[in-house]
């Protein structure tokens, strides 16, 4: 990797903001590791960081699937528990810490009397910065920024939740994404997965009715090939009702991506899911967010030819909305 890379991790919240719409901001960052016993994530949420609606706060939410068995929680934790660092990726939010040790090594640290970890991030490739000031939703103030930080990392460590154990030695991912948005307008799709020298990152952004804006990534070694806002297609196959939400969530998709010069195709089925919900207005619906576990398997063609085959486990998000209380609300 080359070290000399520009580096742009930190927490925003100091940045200047659409004053009229401060309350509306969110930030997090989000981490999974993978590895043949196992796969799981933590992210830290932040809402409202400056106290101007009843969502403000923080948001810890811990998921470990292993042998069919899910483990984890979710944690609210109030803004005077919270401290944020301006000029890097340092925080602590409750028990729980990231520790920018440079600008590729994060150490996550967490004490707590349920849950505790300790876990090395360190970065393998450059990281990607997907968009910036995008408009995510309908409303025109609403405005997002994507840093894909670690596209690919080493991860080692250990997670304890109550007395189950789990060691870490795999691989890992970790992005950021920070702005002011209305949820209730916002729909998107996310799939990211790794192996040793490959890497996929796609992310999609809906409008009414169609695809608004799509980024997909691959790192093969640690070439980067891009292709944004390209040819196109999403198609879920297959559908599950899930009776806890009150909704259908997809449990079988088909993705295909293509450029003048590359060609994608690859499925996915679902092993486990989350879907954490918020409440954004006693009139509205609910929005969840589908935080998925899936298994993956396609193929990458350059100019025809088959480049690369994979198959494995890998991370899969989809937003819907639900009148229904999610058992896991923010």
């Amino acid at each position: 990797m080359n070290t000399q890379e520009p580096h742009d991790d930190r927490w925003h919240y100091l940045d200047p903001k659409n004053e009229k719409h401060k309350g509306n901001y969110v930030e997090w960052k989000y981490f999974n590791f993978v590895q043949k016993d196992l796969t799981g994530y933590i992210i830290y949420y932040i809402l409202d960081p400056e106290k101007e609606t009843k969502l403000s706060g923080g948001r810890l939410i811990v998921r470990i699937l292993k042998d069919g068995v899910s483990y984890g929680l979710v944690k609210k934790i109030e803004m005077d528990k919270i401290e944020l660092d301006a000029v890097s990726a340092s925080m602590r939010m409750g028990g729980a810490k990231i520790i920018e040790k440079d600008s590729y090594h994060y150490e996550l640290d967490c004490v707590d009397e349920d849950i505790s970890w300790n876990l090395n991030y360190k970065q393998k490739v450059p990281s990607i910065e997907a968009f910036q000031n995008t408009n995510p939703g309908l409303l025109l103030w609403e405005k997002m920024d994507w840093l894909i930080k670690m596209p690919r990392a080493e991860v080692k460590g250990d997670i304890y939740i109550g007395k189950v154990a789990f060691h870490i030695d795999g691989l890992g991912y970790s992005d950021t994404n920070w702005g002011e948005m209305m949820p209730f307008f916002s729909r998107y799709e996310w799939c990211q997965y790794n192996e040793e020298s490959f890497s996929l990152i796609f992310g999609i952004i809906y409008g009414l009715k169609k695809i608004k804006f799509t980024y997909f990534y691959l790192v093969i070694g640690e070439h980067l090939i891009k292709l944004e806002n390209t040819q196109c297609k999403v198609e879920h196959t297959e559908w599950e009702n899930d009776e806890i939400i009150g909704t259908k969530i997809p449990v079988k998709s088909a993705f295909f991506i293509k450029n003048e010069e590359y060609e994608i195709e690859f499925k996915s089925k679902l092993l486990y899911h989350d879907s954490p919900g918020m409440k954004v207005h006693p009139l509205l619906p609910k929005v969840v967010v589908s935080e998925q576990i899936v298994e993956y398997e396609g193929s990458v063609k350059k100019n025809g030819e088959i480049l690369h085959e994979f198959k494995g486990r890998g991370f899969q998000e989809w937003s819907g909305k639900t009148w229904k209380e999610p058992p896991l609300a923010f």
